[in-house]
């Protein structure tokens, strides 16, 4: 006979990260939120530089490389829920 007490299939695992934070996918989305603050920062330097835009380009200036860290940090160093 067959022992049938052990034929019980395990559910399957289900994986806490989202499906951004996985690598490749958290390298790319890096790269790209990377791309965006040095883009932001560009621009703002140039309002800036041309006297135009009053206080808006100094926020640009603080929010875009702030905003860059926190998704990088939470796309590649977050530690999400591993007990789910």
């Amino acid at each position: 006979m067959t022992d049938l007490g052990n034929t019980a299939e395990k559910p399957p695992t289900i994986n806490p990260r989202p499906w951004s934070a996985r690598r490749p996918q958290s390298l790319v989305l890096s790269a790209v939120f990377i791309l965006v603050a040095v883009g932001l920062v560009w621009q703002a330097l140039s309002y800036v530089g041309a006297g135009v835009g009053g206080l808006v380009p100094y926020f640009i200036l603080l929010a875009g490389p702030i905003l860059c860290g926190y998704y990088v940090w939470y796309f590649n160093f977050y530690k999400f829920d591993e007990s789910a």
